[in-house]
């Protein structure tokens, strides 16, 4: 791909990934097992790490980053870690002032240091990941440089020895937080996103298809994924609440994004915009979301507090909670993207 050109598709599959976020969050807890969920919905974190792997191998190249001390530059440290810590930070405090005011069990302790916030919600694992990836990332596309083929593989081999290894330690068991926000569960999928920025040709998706491992990675991703949903097999050895989305599936959110460059608009329309504004906005949608459902804020049981259902059926009043969830985590998380920008502007022009 091209490191010097911005791609609005990148924006869009953000914007869709975060609205994913939203809708898995929201829908039952019945459904997010079920076979439509798992190849849709469920697949929006692992977009997120592609995407992360993807367009930081492009800003290095952009950079020309050759050399770990380049990589481990004083802007490169704190431009991502500023983009990162400061939306966190602010979520952080309203975390412990909604926890009080709601009269929610906080959390201070040891974890607050990896990105858990005192008051917890779906998704605060991802931050805890964010946050590692600054570190090790530019690590990781020093020896993907060295050599490819062997990052990919041993990448692979240790995300997947790390599934299985989770399940035999205490500390890491039973979908732990130490186990949820560990990287290591993430690091063949990165490692894609850094061969899709050296390899995949926007305009030639086929070139990328015709590739053996790619065909042979996705059957058994798609696969796993059917026996996983559909048949409710387990792998004996991987924990059995994150078995939808182990290392074993993350060729099919690999091929989603494909796709979704190839296919989706790369001009500025009037949705496309829209879009792709969101995906820019999407981690402090993202921040937003988890402490608007942490905190029990959900359109759900406000709609259903109404007394709606005697009106509506159930499946209307869910559409309707869905609808107003996106609507207001969208809003919220976009105005604090919009405020975020403009004092981290402001700042910048005090300092000259």
């Amino acid at each position: 791909m091209n490191e010097k050109k911005h791609y609005l598709q990148i924006d869009i599959l953000k914007g869709l990934a975060i609205l994913a976020v939203i809708v898995l969050h929201t829908i039952p807890g019945n459904l997010v097992r079920n076979p439509l969920s798992i190849f849709t919905v469920y697949q929006a974190v692992p977009i997120f790490f592609v995407i992360m792997g993807l367009n930081a191998a492009m800003s290095f190249k952009r950079h020309n980053y050759l050399t770990l001390d380049k990589m481990y530059n004083k802007n490169y440290i704190k431009s991502r870690f500023e983009r990162l810590f400061y939306p966190f930070i602010v979520i952080f405090i309203l975390s412990g002032v909604f926890g009080i005011l709601l009269q929610k069990s906080l959390y201070i302790g040891i974890l607050n240091i990896l990105g858990y916030l005192p008051l917890s919600g779906p998704g605060n694992y991802f931050i805890s990941i964010a946050f590692q990836f600054v570190f090790v990332f530019p690590l990781l596309y020093y020896l993907y440089k060295k050599n490819p083929n062997l990052i990919l593989i041993l990448s692979f081999v240790l995300s997947f020895v790390f599934e299985m290894v989770a399940n035999q330690i205490p500390v890491l068991e039973n979908n732990s937080y130490l186990y949820k926000a560990c990287i290591l569960r993430y690091f063949f999928i990165i490692a894609l996103g850094i061969w899709a920025a050296d390899n995949f040709d926007i305009n030639n998706l086929r070139t990328i298809l015709k590739r053996k491992f790619i065909i042979i990675g996705l059957i058994v991703s798609v696969v796993y994924m059917i026996t996983v949903s559909v048949f409710n097999w387990n792998l004996t050895y991987f924990q059995p609440a994150w078995q939808p989305q182990t290392v074993l599936s993350f060729f099919y959110p690999l091929i989603i994004c494909l796709v979704g460059l190839r296919y989706l608009p790369s001009s500025a329309g009037k949705i496309s915009s829209l879009m792709g504004f969101i995906g820019k906005a999407s981690y402090h949608i993202f921040l937003v979301q988890i402490l608007f459902f942490g905190a029990g804020i959900s359109m759900a049981p406000i709609i259903g507090k109404l007394g709606l259902q005697h009106i509506y059926n159930l499946y209307l009043l869910g559409i309707m909670a869905l609808i107003g969830n996106i609507l207001i985590l969208v809003m919220l998380g976009s105005l604090f993207f919009i405020l975020e920008n403009k004092i981290r502007k402001r700042r910048k022009c005090d300092k000259n």
